[in-house]
């Protein structure tokens, strides 16, 4: 079996994976894209997965460990997110040949029109391959800088991080990868460029750290 085939294929099906829980951002809100599947990828590449690992039904269950609890990670979104109430929150956690993806969403906003949205999603099952998933720029350094906005990656603490914003419609968002295993993603309307920044420092990325660690322990 050759390594690259390997990783080929749980790349694939990690990023199918992640692509399957991406939301559908506020008006006027650009979040990083994942790399995009066609339809059935996801199952495409687990079959060849499949075929490289033997037979067996839980291709992924070899690559990682289980999602930590959708009630720990709920935990850690706060009432309150830069002055922002929150006015939603859920968990949910799928599963798919062996693998499961958990999910935390908060909802934050006011009455003058300020949003911002945060989801938190653990990867655990893809192993060390999940915050590959479609995100290109976890392997490089971006800077893109114009008039109406801008897109680069930035340092969030020790985590590395993408962000975007657009001047036209205040809007932006930041994706960080932390322990590479939880992709924390902030989506706003509504607000200045330092809020994404501002939102990734309330909420305890930390305990996403110590999460991760406590699970390699075991």
């Amino acid at each position: 079996m050759k390594p690259s085939r390997l990783i080929a294929a749980a790349c694939a099906l990690a990023g199918a994976a992640h692509a399957q829980t991406t939301p559908t951002a506020d008006p006027g809100i650009t979040l990083p894209p994942p790399r995009q599947m066609p339809q059935g990828g996801m199952a495409a590449a687990a079959e060849m997965l499949k075929a490289l690992l033997g037979s067996t039904n839980q291709p992924l269950a070899i690559l990682g460990k289980p999602p930590a609890d959708i009630k720990e990670l709920k935990a850690l979104l706060p009432a309150e997110l830069c002055g922002l109430r929150r006015t939603g929150l859920r968990g949910e956690k799928t599963s798919a040949f062996g693998a499961g993806v958990a999910q935390a969403r908060g909802s934050y906003g006011d009455d003058d029109g300020t949003r911002l949205e945060v989801k938190i999603t653990d990867l655990a099952a893809m192993g060390p391959l999940g915050s590959l998933a479609g995100m290109g720029w976890m392997a490089a350094e971006v800077e893109s800088d114009a008039d109406d906005g801008f897109a680069r990656t930035a340092k969030y603490g020790p985590h590395k991080a993408f962000e975007k914003y657009s001047s036209a419609s205040k809007s932006g968002s930041a994706t960080v990868v932390v322990a590479n295993r939880f992709i924390v993603e902030i989506a706003g309307h509504n607000i200045e460029p330092g809020q994404l920044k501002a939102a990734a420092g309330g909420l305890d990325l930390q305990a996403l750290d110590t999460l991760a660690k406590g699970s390699e322990a075991e």
